[in-house]
């Protein structure tokens, strides 16, 4: 994983749909990020991109979550559960991510979640919302 600017070339986990793309490389630079932050000493710089962390996983999972609602898709009560589980296991590490070694595992957790939340939830989900008319090339303008 490289550290540059998520909006910068395709992601390893781009599932086709742009918005949601760039949303997953914003958290992909988020992990590295924490995780840089974390290799010297766990401390302020941590806490703020653990912040910025959690703040961007519930705006991306509203987006998903809106989407799959207004597009019926049939998976969406198991992908939300899913979204559930990893919140609530967020919050958990960030209660007690004072301890270096906890912010270490929470980097690794949270990459390990995320890859493979996406090879098996969200690329379920493309198909569908190509089949009801998403533009899979709809995505905000850069600033």
């Amino acid at each position: 994983m490289n550290s540059t600017h998520p909006n910068q070339g395709p992601g390893e986990l781009d599932i086709g749909i742009a918005e949601i793309d760039l949303q997953h490389r914003h958290l992909l630079y988020l992990l590295e990020r924490l995780r840089s932050s974390t290799d010297k000493q766990y401390g302020y710089a941590a806490n703020a991109i653990l912040d910025e962390l959690a703040i961007e996983t519930r705006i991306h999972f509203a987006v998903e979550e809106s989407l799959m609602r207004l597009l019926s898709f049939p998976g969406t009560e198991a992908h939300l559960e899913e979204h559930r589980k990893l919140a609530g296991q967020l919050e958990k590490f960030r209660q007690r991510a004072q301890d270096f070694d906890v912010a270490d595992g929470l980097s690794s957790f949270i990459q390990t979640w995320l890859i493979d939340h996406v090879d098996s939830y969200d690329r379920k989900f493309v198909a569908h919302f190509l089949a009801m008319g998403v533009d899979p090339l709809a995505a905000p303008k850069p600033d």
